[in-house]
């Protein structure tokens, strides 16, 4: 069952409130950050150009967030290299969207965001 109207309404605020700087940032390195809906979820993408692709860019998954309805629990997933999704080990559940997308947004272990990473990457001194 899909995310009702007013629920669908209220994600989106908050997805478009939390990914702001990140769209911002991934924008000044050339590519663009994005979501889409899929039933009880919600799946974040990184889009980059590409010359090798006949679109021009591909896709490139990073996160997902999910409700489950039974058990009113969101779960977070990241997309391992293997292209199979893998629960969050970190947390591996929450009882509110907000502290998902905190922990999708955040990226305390550097696995959800790769290319997109806000923190500043430093070499060694």
């Amino acid at each position: 069952m899909a995310f009702t109207p007013l629920e669908r309404e209220e994600i989106e605020r908050l997805l478009l409130d939390r990914l702001a700087n990140r769209k911002q940032h991934a924008a000044k390195k050339g590519f663009d950050v994005g979501y889409k809906f899929n039933n009880q979820s919600i799946e974040f993408f990184e889009t980059h150009p590409s010359s090798d692709h006949e679109q021009g860019f591909f896709y490139l998954h990073t996160a997902k967030i999910s409700y489950v309805r039974t058990q009113d629990v969101w779960k977070i997933y990241w997309m391992r290299g293997s292209l199979k999704w893998q629960g969050y080990l970190r947390c591996p559940e929450t009882k509110k969207f907000n502290e998902a997308l905190f922990f999708v947004n955040e990226d305390l272990d550097e696995i959800f965001w790769c290319l997109s990473s806000i923190k500043e990457q430093t070499g060694p001194a």
